[in-house]
């Protein structure tokens, strides 16, 4: 008989023994395996002598459990944030503001029953996790590009996914396991590189010590979306969430699999994740994700074939429009540039109300005539205002204004159309894909790449040379210096010391089209 949700809540863990008394066990194991390393013969010699040292190795295992019950399950929560190399959300990103937002949603929503934070882990992966320690520290963990794919519905889903793993008790049993067993697997490994009777022994306990694990963990999962459903009242919001990471990248690499239990998704791509059974149900970390999709879709009279066609149709509203309009403009050497789109135009340093333009017809006109160009002036004056900063642009010596671009902070230049960026906000800005790069950006970024290559060879091929100091840093003042952002993406930027970046105008877009499209690899093959 299938389970619904309101079964799945009634359902009381009856576990929670039996964790405690395998935990125990793990330790026994491990001080018998060094018992009888060193000291083999006793045992095999005076069977009395070997049950009194038996109990001694007892009540000493039993004491080691709570001690290391002490030393890691209080502190559990920083540990883990600190191992998964997690931030605190940045106040002046806007995503994270968001997530922020929905953080005191699912708070009010919850009762005000427990305090929860939430952090962020820098990287591409897609996927959540919650920990919970003895000392009331609850935190949500939500990776960079999971943020940056979710609508705030979805994101809103995750929360409370996770936030009903906090409120449930079972995120703070599994935190325990992965203190108390996860972290201590690389000791268990290193026993079993032992042979005999220790090889055994060892190879049992790690076992044992998994199985408990995973066996806690799929249940749990089924639980949590039936709270996230009662929480937001929207199935539908998980259900896309849960099929967009089945066909993404969940952080294999990135998230520790002693970490897997905690996760929404399982990191690593297993098989049997998506099997049923009683073998799955033991062996795997996570119930079948589609599954999980399809009981949230039966709620909404919904289907999979529908969620993939909104996925592909979400997709191609990332890709530039071939239809959006195209605008020529005069330069001060009176030659006819472009064609450029409105966000272009807006980043020519020299183009003015007094700039002649034309849409490609005979017709030319200056921009203070164009209603969407008068749409930039005005923009241009509204970000100055209360935005311009005591930062000066290292090309041309104006002041920088703060902006938003792909939803977070950075400094730009109205003159020259230079960007300053910290160094911690840029993979967001790699990561996010908001910007449609047109035929001319991904020209020159083809270009890039090549001429690049080339420079790269030569550079190389000259032994001790030096890094070129370029400009000065808008922030500490320092000598920035000429380099490459990476030798996988050959495009040159200006960095600092203290963690500043400088890209010149279109460098930003170059590196962020070429990432996303995987030039280095495919498109420059091609040409």
């Amino acid at each position: 008989m299938p389970l619904t949700f309101i079964d799945i809540e009634r359902q009381k863990s009856w576990r929670i023994g039996l964790f405690f008394i395998i935990l125990l066990l793990m330790y026994f194991s491990s001080a018998m395996v060094i018992m009888l390393v060193a000291f083999g013969d006793i045992f095999a010699k005076d069977f009395l002598k070997g049950v009194f040292a038996s109990f001694y190795i007892f009540i000493f295992a039993a004491v080691l459990v709570f001690v290391h019950f002490y030393l890691l399950s209080f502190g559990a929560a920083q540990t883990i944030k600190e191992k998964l190399g997690a931030a605190d959300p940045d106040p002046e990103d806007e995503l994270h503001k968001r997530l922020c937002n929905i953080m005191a949603e699912i708070h009010v929503a919850t009762g005000k029953k427990r305090k929860m934070a939430c952090a962020v882990i820098p990287g591409q992966a897609m996927n959540a996790l919650a920990v919970d320690d003895f000392k009331e520290n609850a935190l949500i963990f939500i990776t960079e590009g999971l943020i940056s794919r979710l609508s705030r519905d979805q994101t809103e889903a995750v929360i409370a996914h996770e936030a009903y793993h906090i409120l449930s008790g079972d995120c703070r049993e599994s935190t325990l396991a992965v203190s108390l067993f996860g972290f201590s697997m690389p000791f268990i490994e290193k026993i079993m590189i032992y042979g005999g009777r220790a090889y055994i022994f060892s190879f049992i306990l790690f076992k044992l010590g998994y199985l408990l694990n995973l066996f806690i963990s799929r249940e749990r999962e089924y639980r949590a979306d039936a709270g996230a459903v009662r929480m937001t009242r929207n199935p539908l919001a998980l259900a896309e969430v849960l099929h967009l990471l089945s066909k993404n990248w969940r952080g294999t690499g990135l998230i520790g699999s002693e970490l897997e239990g905690l996760c929404i998704v399982n990191p690593r791509f297993n098989q049997l994740d998506e099997l049923e059974g009683f073998f799955a149900d033991l062996f795997s970390s996570h119930p079948p994700i589609r599954k999980r999709t399809e009981i949230l879709l039966a709620m909404t009279h919904a289907s999979i074939t529908e969620l993939d066609m909104k996925r592909r149709q979400g997709e191609s509203d990332h890709r530039p429009k071939e239809t959006e309009r195209k605008y020529y403009a005069l330069d001060a050497q009176y030659v006819w540039q472009g064609p450029f789109s409105i966000p272009e135009l807006a980043a020519l340093p020299w183009f003015s109300t007094l700039t002649w333009v034309s849409d490609g017809s005979e017709t030319i006109t200056k921009a203070s005539q164009i209603p969407v160009c008068s749409e930039i002036f005005n923009a241009r004056i509204e970000q100055a205002e209360g935005k311009t900063t005591d930062y000066l642009c290292p090309v041309c010596q104006q002041h920088l204004l703060k902006q938003h671009y792909e939803q977070t902070r950075i400094y730009q230049c109205k003159y020259c159309g230079g960007t300053l960026v910290d160094s911690d906000k840029l993979p967001r800005i790699i990561i996010r894909r908001e910007n449609a790069w047109s035929e001319k950006i991904k020209a020159q970024a083809r270009a890039t790449l090549k001429e690049n290559q080339q420079n790269y060879i030569i550079h190389s091929a000259k032994a001790g040379k030096n890094k070129i100091i370029s400009l000065r840093c808008p922030k500490c003042k320092g000598s920035m210096w000429r380099t490459f952002y990476s030798y996988a993406y050959l495009v040159e930027i200006d960095r600092c010391i203290c963690g500043a970046m400088w890209f010149d105008k279109d460098e930003m877009s170059i590196l962020q089209c070429m990432i996303e499209n995987k030039m280095a690899g495919e498109e420059l093959g091609a040409n």
